[in-house]
């Protein structure tokens, strides 16, 4: 059968020209950059808000109560024909005091809490790391009728250096055989075992980057505790003042000795 295709969806088949908008040309580059549609856009909407905003205000001023008060009226104070209102009284001196005493007495506690976990990770993680892995040995029976010796078992490590000579060539001659029969694949997995790390590396890995970030927080919080003291003795009394400290570092008063009656 036909199929019928209307002529509104070959439309988008047929490729058009690019919409492209031309730039400044050179003969006019003093006047700055050409404005574009999407510039004209945002400068339209932003006119078009400030207008809306005028009619607002002037419906609202037309429709205003004279008779219309507030007590804010009373508060408020007229400067430059702008309407301000009074500041509210903050807390006093001794209420910052206490409000400075209170944020340090938390911080301290917390900077304690993770100075006893930097503490007990430090202490678990001591000597870990200096942990040597076994050293893997093996017992090889050489047969006494090859002129091997007294035939019984002998036990080596890897390099084989306990065996004399004929026993370290019928070592190598064994090692050789088991690696044809098929040996040779113990070997590879061990090597593809060496480049993935082992679940208790990874684990040991892990604690010590808890480590290193619970150091972190408690030089932080020790910093925090620093300042907090400092704007405490700074809204007490007595003269003072700044040193020149180093840049990232806390500001440093030092305060004058005053004799005590």
């Amino acid at each position: 059968p036909r199929l019928s295709c209307p002529m509104s969806s070959l439309r988008h088949v047929v490729k058009s020209r690019p919409y492209r908008e031309r730039s400044q040309p050179a003969a006019r580059a003093k006047l700055g950059l050409l404005e574009k549609h999407k510039d004209y856009v945002l400068r339209a909407r932003d006119f078009h808000k400030k207008q809306d905003t005028i009619h607002r205000m002037r419906d609202k001023a037309a429709a205003k109560n004279p008779d219309e008060f507030y007590f804010g009226m009373n508060r408020s104070q007229m400067t430059g024909g702008v309407h301000k209102k009074a500041k509210e009284a903050g807390p006093s001196g001794d209420e910052l005091k206490a409000f400075r005493k209170d944020d340090a007495t938390y911080v301290a506690m917390k900077h304690k809490m993770e100075s006893q976990k930097v503490a007990k990770l430090r202490a678990n993680l001591h000597g870990v790391s200096q942990q040597q892995p076994p050293q893997n040995k093996r017992t090889v029976f050489v047969d006494p009728s090859d002129g091997g010796g007294g035939g019984g078992g002998a036990t080596s490590s890897e390099d084989g250096g306990g065996l004399d000579g004929g026993a370290s060539a019928g070592l190598d001659l064994g090692v050789g055989a088991a690696a044809a029969a098929g040996g040779g694949g113990a070997v590879a997995r061990r090597q593809r075992k060496g480049k993935h790390q082992s679940k208790p590396a990874k684990q040991l890995a892990a604690r010590y980057s808890e480590l290193h970030q619970r150091e972190e927080r408690e030089r932080k919080l020790a910093q925090c505790v620093q300042r907090l003291a400092t704007e405490r003795a700074l809204l007490g009394k007595g003269r003072r003042k700044k040193l020149q400290s180093k840049s990232g570092q806390p500001r440093q008063f030092k305060w004058r000795q005053e004799r005590k009656r």
